[in-house]
Parts: structure tokens; sequence; C-alpha cells
């Protein structure tokens, strides 16, 4: 079977912290690997030269979709698959993927990334989401200077771009959320400070201010935050937009951690025709407990619980089987605390952790 015409393009600058391991899960394919330096002063390139195929030199432009196109424009390929230094393949379905180029030439392919976080006892917690990284350059390009979307080449009204996207069998373990309080902080204030220049650039204001609240909510600045979130759905509210399967939870989750319970209920009810996942229903449930409505939030949990998807909760997931069972034990329901307890037992076994009731 003739090989994949992919090109894997990575842009870095300054990270041999992860880029060693990041080329290392890459060169297990025949794909070709080409990295773009924007600067590095440490041993990212030296390190990238042994495992790349190609290594390019590109000035720093404060442009991320800059230096993004510019490793798409040294590739071999059509086919661009995008990763970042600190993301680990972890899982690939070739066969699958072969499958998917046939189907999808003008549709960008959604792989699974999985948020890696160190907790302070030792522990590593998961995040899982989506995020679109695959294309083919003939029909597709980056646009906007940070936090770089994936639209139609030569589109004209960037208010119109709702991207037809599809599963890609691909799955990525991301690491560059498991740093340091302090390395953190100087991350997302560099991010706030290129979102906050790029406001007015371009028509999609509602996606820097969306990423603006989730800078200010990293750094527990959460007035801000709300500022900024709310202010991107003043702007726009269009559900078929990508980053709003994001949005709308991420601003949900804020307004709970602000105790405004039912300003979170309603944010999530003006979508309920539009999400139905598992994280939706989980931040329903916690909306309609903080509202003191005990059974519409218990009838919510155990709805979770039953979701395909339940998995990508992470944390949460063992989160809506406690919330189920503080719940019958308020209604005075032993029968369905044991009930949820023996579920999430089983639960926690099927994934590999003990559950120890105290």
């Amino acid at each position: 079977m003739t090989k994949l015409p992919i090109s894997v393009c990575i842009i870095a600058k300054n990270e041999q912290k992860y880029i060693e391991n990041c080329l290392k899960a890459l060169r297990r394919y025949s794909w070709e690997i080409i990295v773009v330096d924007t600067g590095s002063t440490d041993d990212t390139r030296q390190i990238a030269t042994r495992y790349a195929d190609k290594v390019y030199d590109f000035a720093w432009i404060d442009d991320f979709s800059a230096a993004r196109n510019f490793a798409a424009a040294q590739a071999s390929n059509n086919w661009i698959l995008v990763l970042d230094c600190d993301e680990y393949l972890t899982q690939l379905d070739e066969k699958a993927l072969r499958i998917c180029m046939q189907q999808h030439l003008r549709h960008v392919g959604m792989m699974g990334l999985t948020n890696v976080y160190t907790q302070p006892d030792g522990e590593h917690t998961y995040k899982a989401e989506e995020v679109p990284r695959f294309y083919n350059r003939n029909f597709f390009e980056y646009r906007f200077r940070i936090h770089e979307q994936i639209t139609p080449k030569n589109q004209v009204n960037l208010e119109e771009v709702c991207l037809s996207t599809y599963r890609l069998p691909v799955e990525v373990e991301h690491h560059g959320y498991d740093i340091t309080p302090e390395e953190m902080e100087r991350k997302q204030a560099r991010n706030l400070t290129m979102l906050q220049s790029a406001l007015g650039e371009t028509p999609f204001d509602d996606y820097l201010y969306f990423q603006m609240g989730q800078s200010y909510y990293i750094l527990k600045r959460y007035d801000d935050a709300a500022k900024a979130y709310a202010e991107c759905f003043a702007r726009n509210d269009n559900p078929e937009k990508g980053f709003m399967k994001v949005a709308v939870p991420a601003y949900a989750r804020l307004l709970l951690e602000l105790d405004k319970g039912q300003e979170a209920r309603e944010h999530l009810m003006k979508y309920a025709d539009r999400f139905k996942g598992a994280e939706y229903g989980y931040l329903l449930g916690c909306a309609h407990q903080a509202c003191g409505d005990n059974l519409l939030a218990l009838l919510t949990f155990v709805k979770v619980t039953q979701m395909s998807d339940i998995d990508a909760l992470g944390e949460q997931a063992y989160d809506t089987f406690v919330r189920i069972m503080l719940l019958h034990n308020l209604a005075g329901n032993t029968e369905g605390v044991e009930h949820f307890r023996q579920r999430l037992e089983e639960y926690g076994r099927a994934h590999g952790r003990q559950i120890v009731f105290e």
C-alpha cells in the first residue's frame, strides 16, 4: 500500500522541553515532517534537524497564521496535519485516515486532543476535546494573528465561515498546560497583549473576546473573564461557529463559579437544541442544582451517566455520580444512593481507578 501523502507542519520557538518527544512519536510513520523555527535561542532547532525532513527559519512577526501558512507552503504534499511541539501523537488508524482523505477533500479534520494536567499530589488528570488540524492546502489556509483558525482559501466574508468538519482517526496528548503557574501566567499575559492589539482588525472580534475570556479565566481574573465572554456573545451568538462548542460551556462554567446559577441556566437553555453532549448536560445539571431545582438536576445528571461521551468529562464524570448520590441523599432515597454508589465503583473499575468512600 502506498504511503499517505501527508506533511506534518510544526512551528516552534524555544521548545526543547517537548519537541523531541513530539517528533519521535511521528517518526514511526512515513509522513513528511516540516519544522519552522521562529527564533529559538535554545536547542530546539538542533533537535528538529535530527528528526524532521525539512527545517526552516521564519522571522517572527507576531502572526501565528503567517508562520503556519509558511510551513504549509514548504510541504511536498497538499494534505497538511498541524501539530504543536507539546502535542504527542498517541493513536492513529491509517486505513481509516486514507478513507477520510478520499471522502473529505474539501472538509477539515477534527483530531482528538487530550489535555494533560498534573495535580499537586502528582496525579495526572485529563480533559478531552476536538480541534481542527487536518486540511488540504489547495482549499484552506490559516487566518488571524493569534488563536489562528483554518478558513476556506480566498474567503471574502469571514463572518460566514462555518467549517464543514469530520472526526479524524487521530488522537494526541497535549502537555502545554502542564506547566508551572509562573509559566502559565507569562503565556496568558502574552496572549492577552496580542488579542487586545488584534481587536478591530477582522470581523472576528467575537472570537477574540472569547479567547480573552479563556485567558482571563486561566489567570483567575473571573470578573474580566465574564466581561469578555459577555462581549463575545453580545457580538455574535451563532451556534454554528466552530468555537461556540467551547464558548457556550466555558461561559456557563464561569457563571457557576461566580454563583450566578440562574444566569448560567438561562445561558445554557438558549442552546438546548444545539448542544446535547455530556459536558453540556453536566453544566446544565449543575445550574439546575445551583437554582435549587434538585429534581430537574437529578434527572439531568442521570441522563449524563447514560451518554456515550461521558468519558470526555474527565474528573467531572466522577463528580456527576457523586452529585446524584448527594441529591438522592437529600431526598431520603437510600436505595438511590446505594445504586449510584455501585455504579460509581463500576465506572471507576472500568477506568482503572479504585473508588474509596469516607
